[in-house]
């Protein structure tokens, strides 16, 4: 009965929901992305320059 099951299974939509749900969060985190201010990018960018420790997400 569960071979039956596995055998009926369509496999095919499986490849759209995939491209849907990579399109949804690529959306997300572009919009994430354009909602940063200069300032969060300037310190985000100056992460690999520095020797320090730092949060780049604590605005002072």
């Amino acid at each position: 009965m569960l071979t039956d099951v596995i055998r009926g299974i369509d496999y095919s939509d499986c490849a759209e929901l995939a491209l849907i749900l990579f399109c949804f969060a690529f959306g997300l985190m572009f919009l994430a992305t354009t909602r940063l201010s200069r300032n969060a990018t300037d310190r985000f960018a100056a992460i690999p320059l520095s020797d320090a420790v730092e949060t780049p997400r604590n605005e002072e």
